[in-house]
């Protein structure tokens, strides 16, 4: 029994291991032929890349304290915080008892101004006292000036000026024939706001301003960077590398620049300027890129706020749909077109490629070309195109 049974199993393992030449053939032969599809996908496309930046103001401005002719430059106070609001004529710090002042202007103070001097450097006091711009220190000019030292609490300077001359009294025994009649000068009157040192008023540019920084505290030095204020427009400093410098200096003239995320969310930008970075230890040049950014209200912009800039080369119509690159198909005549598929087999369609960007291509064409149709993009194993 035991020979008849291991007989039985022999005879079936040959058995189960033998085929014709027809199978063997039919097992070693490829699969059938299938055809490979995609879906076809809703607009729009976008060629467009993004740069990470961050939030400032378009001017920024260090205000450096002043050294004194007598005694140590000490800051015995600091009326301002970071957050605070500079404006034209306010105090903004104190430096060995004395004031020092903001007022709007092009260029910095370099020199004393006092009652009867004139010059470009006096017509730019006048205009940020109020008044018209003349370039002649007089007494209307020491009239603002004392009242913008009584505005912050401090004595305004005061300028001597030199009296009319007057006869001298009679005396009593008689002058040689032809003599002269002498005379005496009147003592200097002095004139309150006459007289505004150099460095007690900084110039700025643009006001008001908004303190960013304040570097200094009350017993410091006083003749160094005291703090920080930034002014003007709202923008994004954006660091680029020398490719995506290229980028930006080849955008098209109709190329769309947005804000993306943040309190600035789809607010447009537009490309201010492009300087080369302060140089570093790094080989590849880097460059600051500047977006000026379009805000109608200031609520909650911060400086330093991380913003992305999304930058649009071109992006495709409403009436336009997405498909990869291989399902696009070029006859011998030169016309584009795609293969749709459906229940009913495959129809070629022509259609007209906008642009391509990362393997996907902007097409239009005619009705049947719509999103969520399958169009042909190849074949396994000799399928039919």
């Amino acid at each position: 029994m035991v020979a008849v049974a291991a007989a039985t199993l022999s005879i079936w393992a040959v058995a189960s291991s033998a085929r014709t030449p027809a199978q063997r053939a039919a097992e070693a032969a490829p699969p059938p032929p299938s055809e490979l599809t995609a879906v076809v996908e809703e607009g729009p496309l976008s060629d467009a890349f993004t740069l990470d930046g961050k939030l400032s103001r378009r001017s920024r401005s260090s205000i450096q304290g002043p050294t004194v002719s007598a005694g140590r430059s000490i800051v015995t106070d600091l009326p301002v915080k970071r957050g605070s609001r500079v404006k034209n004529r306010q105090l903004v710090a104190v430096v060995s008892g004395r004031p020092l002042i903001t007022l709007k202007g092009r260029f910095a103070s370099y020199r004393d101004l006092r009652l009867g001097d004139e010059g470009p450097d006096v017509r730019q006091l006048r205009l940020a006292l109020g008044l018209w711009g003349d370039d002649v220190y007089d007494r209307a000019t020491a009239a603002s000036v004392a009242r913008l030292y009584e505005k912050v609490g401090y004595p305004a300077p005061a300028e001597t000026t030199a009296g009319a001359a007057e006869p001298a009294p009679s005396a009593p025994a008689p002058k040689p024939s032809g003599s002269a009649t002498p005379t005496r000068t009147k003592p200097a009157a002095p004139v309150r706001g006459g007289l505004v040192p150099m460095n007690e008023v900084v110039f700025l540019p643009v006001l008001p301003a908004t303190v960013v920084e304040v570097t200094a505290a009350i017993g410091d030095k006083g003749d160094q960077p005291l703090l920080t204020v930034a002014s003007g427009g709202w923008q994004v400093a954006a660091t680029v590398g020398e490719d995506q410098r290229a980028e930006l200096r080849d955008l098209p003239p109709d190329a769309s620049m947005t804000v993306s995320g943040g309190p600035a969310e789809g607010k447009k930008v537009t490309l201010s300027a492009i300087k080369a970075a302060k140089s570093t230890e790094q080989e590849e040049a880097s460059y600051v890129a500047t977006f000026a950014i379009d805000v109608g209200s200031e609520e909650g912009l911060t400086e330093g706020t991380p913003m992305t800039v999304r930058v649009v080369r071109q992006e495709s119509p409403a009436e336009a749909v997405v498909v990869p690159v291989s399902a696009l198909w070029t006859k011998p005549g030169g016309q584009t077109e795609v293969r749709i598929r459906s229940a009913d087999g495959v129809a070629a369609v022509p259609v007209t490629v906008l642009f391509v960007v990362d393997g996907r291509a902007a097409v239009t064409g005619p009705a049947e070309m719509t999103a969520g149709v399958r169009v042909a993009v190849g074949s396994r194993n000799g399928g039919a195109n």
